[in-house]
């Protein structure tokens, strides 16, 4: 029985391309969040801390029994993850959007040729 597992996970793992698949989406999503960090701390962030009294929001913190709540960097945190979230809804939808004229395109040269082909 294990021999049987260990078989298929080497088959599922090396021969069917999917850690090759999971490295290059690492790779693609670090580099990603870069992308969206530099967004959000080199453009989005200097424009909004002038309107905030007393520096930037990520400093924001909420005391508490000795210690702090770092309000700020959580919400730091979930602004990065709105934009990345809205940047992958429009990559999705782009793609679809491409894939339906793809194959709208494809039955449209069908059509044609075996309307060709009638004749």
């Amino acid at each position: 029985m294990s021999l049987r597992w260990f078989r298929e996970f080497t088959e599922f793992f090396f021969q069917k391309g999917n850690a090759l698949n999971l490295a290059i989406a690492v790779v693609v999503g670090t580099q990603f969040q870069q992308v969206v960090n530099a967004l959000t701390e080199d453009l989005l962030m200097p424009l909004l801390n002038p309107l905030i009294r007393n520096g930037g929001w990520e400093e924001w913190v909420i005391p508490y029994a000795g210690g702090e709540l770092l309000l700020g960097q959580a919400m730091n945190v979930m602004l990065n993850s709105l934009i990345v979230g809205w940047v992958l809804f429009l990559l999705v939808k782009a793609i679809n959007r491409s894939q339906r004229l793809a194959s709208g395109g494809f039955d449209r040269l069908r059509s044609v040729k075996s309307s060709d082909d009638d004749s």
